[in-house]
């Protein structure tokens, strides 16, 4: 009886209780053109919870209480907005919301992580963007200044200035310029320093494997610079010199215009160098002289519905330095003079199919060419060449597909032609140039059933003419628990493709006489210095070695977010990455001279771990603050597998051989097992102050004692900090606006003469910059 009482009351009850609550529709569009804004946000603060607006532009929150409610809408590229509604019990109340657009907050925005558009607070992988304000207070002109000052993120000096990410070298990031690869590396470092930062209005960072997306280089994460173009009606030019110590200087023009249908922007770049000399004591200097130019061009055009982008930039560097050799026990005096050249283009056409699909072509060409010379000061005689040139050209086709609010996905296909030209990269047996090319497809679909939880997932497959096709999913999530807090993890896999040198290399060093060959050219580069008398013993038979694999890896990526109060955030965050097949060099014979002969083989186990904590605050209008510190362990596994088995030694510096143990191993060259950050930018009016400071502990640097480890103290790079200071002051002038700025970079005049020769010490440098 008391069950069937409850029934009844439980039947009455409820729709009494329907009764009593109501529900808003709505639609959300741009104030200006009067278009739905699909995918707009809607939420409800005093209720924590939202929804999405549809592809019409429309939504429905249902079973609201009664009473007065406050939505927040929002949307990217557009000012959010708050509108009041009264919710009445059993009725439906409709509401038109339009946004203004507001280009400023473009900033948050990235298109890496996912390649659509997406708010950074929505991402769910690890990603970062420094804007163009920032870039600007720091005085940041090259992107190897910019990303210095990123927590998590270390440069490190290996033919240029590279980019470690999570603990990987600069061969497993990916740079993109407008999603486009920047091609031309050497060692597999693609030099920071060769890309101006004038002109992008971001640099977006997304840490963790992205080759479910991106393809082989993006196993350990990507960097994209991204341009912008002005508004319709908007007319803009700049002007910024600079100049700062060792004759350092930087000069851009800019030029931006916006029209109903059309935009461009364009600009020139010098950056140039006297060089510097941090070892008096040696003949040459430790940076020689430079000057560098580079040329871009973006625009865009509406073709009927369809709309084209153009990107095109073309860069020039000359370069003069000095050093000594030794000939018949006396050192002689050398002319090092090189040039580079590199150019890009990227045409793009997006046109709309309907409602919900929206389909995107693009082609892509560049090419990297460079050219060293040595001559002996004495008579100019010539006594080493060496010229490299490698083309690159991609077709690529793209559909989005707005499903609903809920499902967005993400699907592409293209081809990449790779050739390479040069001293180093000879024609085969054949009298082919080496050449490769490759077909890949990929796919992502958004999942976000609610406000409260969004899932990605993406897959790529790759058919390469060199290695075997690799398929590599990803899947991740973010959970939003509340408005403050948000929760992110993925895991997924990436790749690494061998890279030309590992795969057609045939070089010999006429100084030194060792020689190495890509795992293309190692049987046939042996036959020929046997063939030649060159080979005193062969350690292993080329001709009975498979061919190298792609380098492959799986990856753990987990954070939170939490913004504690206002004005206070804090975000912990942790990777795990494991890697096998990683390509080494090996010998594999020995030459009558009594030098080596090397190839490229899959070897070793690779493991990177480690934890991240960043807080930042606002403790007052206009004072930004952050601080970051990592903790970072990347280990070959069999060589802790061996030194826990008690088989590796060392010896110390008196000769003595020593037995190593674990405990004993400074884990992969270049890693640093603690670094910190701290950033404070204040503003005050037309005036700003930027301090950065970055700290890492000590990292291996060199095997002196041959066993391949860095186990003895001198073979450590001491751990440093550097602080850097950037003052601006802007000025309002009848015609535009006037920044003035000066810096001091490297505070302490910290300096690592020998084993960081990019770190010149104390520099400082001032600017003025005319906006206009």
């Amino acid at each position: 009886m008391r069950v069937l009482a409850a029934v009844l009351l439980i039947s009455v009850g409820l729709p009494a209780a329907a009764q009593s609550r109501g529900q808003v529709e709505g639609r959300v569009t741009a104030s200006a053109t009067g278009q739905a804004i699909p995918g707009a946000t809607v939420w409800l603060v005093a209720q924590s919870r939202g929804t999405a607006a549809d592809g019409d532009g429309r939504f429905t929150l249902a079973d609201l209480p009664e009473g007065r409610l406050v939505l927040t809408v929002s949307a990217v590229g557009f000012a959010s907005a708050e509108v009041a509604v009264e919710v009445r019990p059993g009725k439906t109340e409709r509401v038109e919301v339009r946004l203004d657009e507001a280009p400023v907050e473009t900033g948050t925005v990235v298109v890496t992580a996912t390649r659509t558009a997406r708010a950074l607070e929505d991402v769910s992988v690890p990603t970062t963007v420094v804007d163009a304000t920032e870039m600007r207070q720091q005085g940041a002109i090259r992107l190897g200044e910019v990303l210095e000052a990123v927590p998590g993120l270390f440069l490190f000096d290996d033919h240029g200035t590279g980019l470690q990410v999570q603990g990987f070298a600069s061969d497993y990031t990916l740079v993109l310029l407008d999603g486009e690869p920047v091609v031309g590396r050497t060692a597999g470092t693609l030099d920071l320093d060769r890309l101006t930062v004038a002109g992008v209005s971001r640099v977006e960072v997304v840490e963790g494997p992205s080759s479910s997306l991106y393809g082989s280089e993006a196993l350990a994460g990507v960097v994209n610079l991204v341009t912008d173009l002005p508004a319709p009606g908007l007319e803009t030019g700049s002007v910024r010199l600079r100049a700062g110590s060792y004759g350092q200087s930087d000069a851009t023009a800019e030029v931006a215009v916006g029209r109903r249908g059309w935009a461009a922007r364009a600009l020139v770049n010098r950056y140039g160098s006297d060089g510097y000399d941090l070892t008096p004591d040696a003949f040459g200097p430790t940076t020689p002289a430079f000057t560098d130019w580079t040329a871009d061009l973006r625009a865009s055009a509406d073709l009927g519905a369809a709309r084209m982008r153009l990107g095109a930039r073309l860069a020039a560097q000359d370069q003069a330095g000095a050093f000594a050799g030794v000939e018949d026990g006396a050192e002689v005096p050398y002319d090092d003079t090189a040039s580079r050249i590199d150019w890009s283009l990227h045409p793009e056409v997006t046109v709309p199919l309907g409602d919900r699909l929206r389909l995107t072509t693009t082609l892509y060409g560049a090419r990297y060419a460079t050219e060293t010379r040595h001559r002996r000061q004495s008579d100019g005689a010539l006594s080493y060449a060496d010229d490299f040139d490698q083309r690159y050209a991609k077709a690529e086709a793209q559909v989005d597909a707005a499903w609903s609010a809920r499902h967005l996905t993400v699907a592409g296909v293209g081809v990449i032609d790779e050739r390479l030209a040069g001293d180093r990269y000879a024609p085969d047996a054949s009298g082919q140039a080496p050449s490769a090319q490759q077909g890949y497809a990929f796919a992502q679909h958004e999942w976000a059933p609610s406000r409260l939880l969004a899932v990605t997932a993406s897959a790529r497959f790759d058919a390469h003419t060199d290695y075997a096709a690799r398929l590599t999913p990803k899947l991740s999530a973010i959970v939003r628990p509340s408005p403050a807090v948000r929760l992110r993890a993925s895991v997924g896999s990436g790749f690494k493709a061998p890279a030309f040198r590992q795969l057609y290399l045939a070089f010999t060093n006429a100084a030194a006489g060792y020689s190495v060959f890509g795992s293309t050219r190692l049987a046939e580069g042996v036959a020929e210095l046997q063939a030649q008398g060159q080979i005193a013993q062969v350690f292993l038979d080329p001709s009975a070695l498979g061919a190298i694999e792609a380098e492959s890896s799986v990856a753990l990526n987990a954070g939170v977010s939490v913004d504690v109060v206002p004005g206070l955030s804090v975000e912990l965050g942790g990777f795990w990455n494991e890697v096998s097949d990683l390509i080494e060099t090996q010998p594999v014979a020995q030459k009558t001279n009594g030098q080596s002969v090397f190839g490229y083989f899959n070897l070793d186990r690779i493991v990177t771990r480690g934890l991240d904590a960043q807080v930042t605050a606002r403790p007052a209008e206009g004072l930004d603050l952050t601080a970051s510190y990592q903790f970072l362990q990347a280990r070959d596994r069999d060589v802790v597998d061996a030194l826990a088995t008690g088989t590796v030694f060392g010896r110390d510096p008196d000769g003595r051989e020593v037995r190593l143990g674990v405990g004993d191993y400074g884990g992969l060259f270049g890693r640093s097992p603690h670094a910190a950050t701290v950033r404070a930018t204040l503003t005050r009016g037309p005036a700003s102050a930027s301090l950065r400071g970055r700290w890492r502990s000590r990292y291996g640097y060199r095997d002196l004692d041959g066993n391949g480890l860095a186990n003895r103290d001198d073979e450590f790079v001491a751990g440093y900090g550097v602080l850097d200071l950037t003052l601006t002051r802007t000025i309002a002038l009848p015609v535009g606006r006037l920044d003035a700025q000066f810096g001091v970079n490297n505070l302490a005049d910290v300096t690592r003469a020998t084993l960081v020769p990019s770190m010149p010490g104390r520099t400082v440098f001032a600017s003025l910059g005319l906006s206009f």
